[in-house]
């Protein structure tokens, strides 16, 4: 009974969604590049307090994800590094300042991933005035808090893009890494700089508060982004990613190795083929680590065009619940991906995996039930990472 309730429910859900798209899209001309309306492009920079619960994954969200237009992303990433914005100098407390330096490391991603080197002025001028303000207390600081690695990592990033616009093979690759490395003030070989990342990692062993990358785990991730946006250009990257060959120890401090090796497996399929991907492997997922999370940090920024697959997986899945395995946790990222970019529509879906046989899957069907009904989204931890 109770999945041919989920079923009906997804379904009737999934008919309606698809007839709205449906209409929206014979309203557009064909040849247009309109996106679908999501709830996320409502989303406005003055109206999020970062101090209110819930508002920071809804920053990080409205940064990254697809639905928002290219233009407005970066509208905003300035903004935020700039400090123009109504919440930018709340009263200074230990909290507060840990949202802000989350927020900056966001938007630096954002300007990173979007290889947008106009900004490279900006950066340069917040990296000099953080340095500047760094000894002062934090009630006299203009900057309330900064991510000065991330800013390090990513403006050598967008010089290295300055220096080589066009990257057509692998070997543009490796050269964009090493220009990379150079605009960071590294001198010495991609050996070097591997056998530097190890020593960077290994610093931090049994370390409690070894949250944050250091500068080399950084340039590690503006590669991985190169080579994943490269790949889904059409670009072999097997070689450009072979030269990363790390020895971190069977436990690492960082999950350095497991995060280059998504962008790496992603690199390899074709970007019209990645969300298909994930979700079809998601439900053999048995628990939620970072490489889980980067995978649903990737389905959230991509935004409701993703939807119709996720829908059709989760009706997979409660026509043959006994094929899912024991754990269920690929079933419970598949509905966090779901409350994120789908919103309050994603109630009525949620709601009957509430009572699911699966103790796990009930546990965080309700919390996914609760989430939706404060308004409430899911941080991948990829947010600040990925």
């Amino acid at each position: 009974m109770r999945t041919t309730t989920v079923v009906g429910v997804i379904a009737a859900w999934l008919a309606g969604i698809l007839s709205l798209q449906t209409q929206q899209a014979e309203a557009v001309p064909s040849n247009s590049s309109a996106r679908q309306t999501s709830w996320v492009q409502s989303l406005d920079i003055d109206q999020l307090d970062p101090n209110k619960s819930g508002n920071l994954q809804k920053i990080y969200l409205m940064l990254r994800s697809e639905d928002v237009p290219r233009a407005r992303r970066l509208e905003y990433a300035r903004r935020y590094l700039r400090g123009e914005y109504k919440y930018a100098k709340p009263a200074s407390s230990e909290v507060i300042e840990h949202k802000y330096y989350c927020i900056s490391s966001v938007a630096l991603t954002v300007l990173g991933k979007l290889n947008d080197i106009e900004s490279i002025p900006l950066i340069e001028e917040k990296l000099k005035q953080w340095e500047s303000e760094i000894g002062k207390p934090s009630h006299e600081r203009t900057m309330v808090s900064f991510d000065a690695v991330r800013a390090r990592a990513v403006l050598a990033r967008l010089k290295a893009v300055r220096d080589l616009p066009t990257v057509k093979n692998a070997d543009d690759l490796v050269r964009r890494l090493e220009r990379t490395l150079h605009h960071i003030g590294f001198e010495g070989s991609i050996k070097d700089f591997l056998r530097a990342l190890e020593q960077e990692v290994k610093a931090v062993e049994g370390v409690v508060d070894a949250n944050w990358p250091g500068i080399y785990e950084e340039i590690l991730n503006q590669y991985g982004q190169m080579l994943l946006e490269a790949g889904w250009n059409g670009i072999e990257v097997e070689p450009a990613s072979k030269i990363i060959q790390l020895d971190l120890g069977e436990r690492p401090a960082r999950p350095v190795k497991e995060v280059f090796e998504v962008y790496v497996q992603l690199a390899r399929i074709p970007r019209e083929q990645v969300a298909q991907w994930i979700v079809e492997d998601a439900l053999r997922w048995q628990r939620i680590g970072v490489r889980e999370e980067c995978y649903m940090q990737v389905l959230a920024d991509r935004g409701v065009a993703v939807l119709p697959l996720v829908w059709s997986r989760l009706e997979w899945a409660a026509r043959h619940r006994d094929q899912v395995p024991g754990t269920g946790m690929g079933l419970v990222a598949l509905l966090r991906v779901l409350v994120t970019i789908g919103g309050e529509q994603a109630l009525s879906l949620v709601e009957p995996f509430t009572n699911d046989e699966n103790r796990w899957v009930r546990y965080y069907a309700c919390q996914a039930k609760e989430y939706i009904q404060q308004g409430k989204v899911f941080d991948f931890g990829g947010g600040v990472t990925f």
